[in-house]
């Protein structure tokens, strides 16, 4: 009897040490000297809590993340943002410090306990369609080359 008491207290035990799964998403710019610093600490926390995964986008060269970031940003309500930007769980911050580390702490953490939807769940079907910094440059640069172009042919 006591044997059996004891074999359904070690599973109670261990039940409650499983970690429930935890998707941190991280946006970062390559020029971004803050980012490299966010990087170091994302990590750190991902040695401490191996159920967390890390995806990282990259931004500065990708219109596709940059966008993705903006809709992230826009679902948990944050009104500016730039790189960094992490979202985990009901979190969402913008910058470095340990104002932010400490709250991505408590939210990996939390989400280890309880578990956690993956940030994308908060977006909407399609997000929203934005030019990224990139796309903006070509596009000025492809319009430049066309009135170029047009001025050369027309007649003067």
């Amino acid at each position: 009897m006591l044997r059996s008491g004891l074999l359904v207290l070690l599973g109670v035990v261990s039940l409650g040490a499983i970690a429930a799964p935890v998707e941190l998403h991280y946006f970062w710019a390559a020029t971004c000297p803050d980012c490299w610093v966010m990087k170091a600490y994302l990590a750190d926390l991902a040695a401490e809590f191996p159920e967390l995964t890390v995806v990282d986008h990259e931004v500065g060269y990708s219109g596709d993340n940059f966008r993705l970031m903006a809709a992230i940003a826009e679902a948990y309500g944050l009104e500016k943002y730039a790189t960094p930007v992490v979202a985990v769980g009901e979190v969402a911050t913008t910058g470095i410090g340990l104002a932010v580390e400490l709250r991505l702490y408590e939210e990996v953490r939390r989400c280890a306990t309880v578990g956690c939807p993956s940030p994308l769940s908060r977006l909407p079907a399609a997000p929203p369609w934005r030019l990224s910094t990139i796309d903006l440059v070509i596009l000025l640069a492809l319009g430049t080359v066309v009135v170029l172009v047009l001025a050369w042919i027309l007649p003067k």
